[in-house]
């Protein structure tokens, strides 16, 4: 089993338009709703993949009732905590050329009461679950330690963690050793401080990035497909050529299907190749987290030393 830790759940709005422009009203040709976040979109991977999904983090309000509802009617576990507010929407306007452009909200407001509920929820779930995911943003009252305490309590009771964050949560986040963290090319960038024009800038970077406490760092590339790192090895694995219809969610997906590979026994690098080949196939199904499985099994992926 799967745990999925999801601080900032939203419910995700996909807005299918001819063209957007600022200033001018535009109809929307097609709406697509779903519960949403970082951390469920890794779920759906997850389930995808065969695995068993039980899914923790904040909801609050009518919003936040539409997620716990989509959520167990999709087959996932709901261990969420019920907080005051209302949870996110997070807009993602797609036009006909397939540009696509995201309005995310920042989400419910956590006080100390809830954390500790949170805390102590996850700890009651560690002895059952496989694999940890900790994913996406915090929402205002976290404290930006709060994925290295995660982390730092699944490894207590020797459970591995997928930590797929960004800025000063990962940051923080990498000295708390997780097995596995996945920032993108942009994220690995912000971190080190300079730009990552190839395969081996990419590696040196994610390299530096293990010094620093993570066991394997890898780094998702869109198109170009994902590179895993570790101490003493480095792996690139080519994405399958796919129509690209919508691209949102295809990192957290591949997340899922990490967590699914060592749930089932795999290392990092060996489960890779699934996961880059899930995440083409996420790419192009319309609705964000989501792939056909059948689809996903047609496809191939090269890996190459690096």
């Amino acid at each position: 089993m799967i745990l999925t830790v999801t601080l900032n759940a939203a419910i995700d709005k996909r807005y299918d338009v001819d063209d957007l422009a600022i200033g001018q009203v535009r109809r929307v040709r097609r709406v697509l709703a779903s519960a949403g976040g970082k951390g469920l979109n890794a779920s759906r991977g997850a389930l995808l993949c065969g695995q068993e999904v039980v899914a923790t983090g904040f909801v609050g309000g009518f919003a936040g009732k539409f997620v716990t509802s989509e959520i167990t009617a999709e087959g996932m576990r709901d261990e969420f905590l019920r907080v005051a507010g209302e949870t996110r929407t997070c807009i993602n306007v797609i036009d006909a050329a397939g540009n696509s452009t995201e309005l995310l909200e920042p989400g419910v407001t956590i006080g100390e009461a809830d954390l500790s509920s949170l805390f102590e929820r996850y700890e009651s779930l560690l002895d059952s679950v496989d694999v940890v995911t900790l994913s996406g943003s915090a929402p205002n009252g976290c404290p930006t330690d709060v994925y290295a305490k995660l982390v730092t309590a699944a490894r207590q009771h020797g459970v591995p963690v997928v930590l797929d964050t960004s800025g000063e949560l990962l940051q923080i986040g990498l000295m708390s050793r997780p097995t596995v963290v996945k920032p993108n090319r942009e994220e690995l960038a912000a971190l080190v401080g300079s730009p990552l024009a190839d395969d081996q800038a990419v590696v040196a970077a994610a390299r530096r990035l293990t010094a620093q406490g993570p066991e394997w760092v890898v780094v998702s590339l869109g198109a170009e497909g994902a590179v895993a790192v570790s101490a003493h090895r480095a792996v690139h694995v080519s994405a399958p050529l796919v129509t690209a219809v919508n691209p949102v969610g295809c990192g957290d997906v591949l997340v899922g299907a990490l967590a699914s590979g060592l749930a089932s026994g795999l290392t990092v690098d060996a489960a890779l190749a699934d996961a880059v080949r899930v995440s083409a196939a996420a790419a192009a199904h319309p609705e964000t987290g989501r792939f056909d499985p059948a689809f996903a099994a047609t496809l191939t992926t090269t890996s190459v030393e690096l």
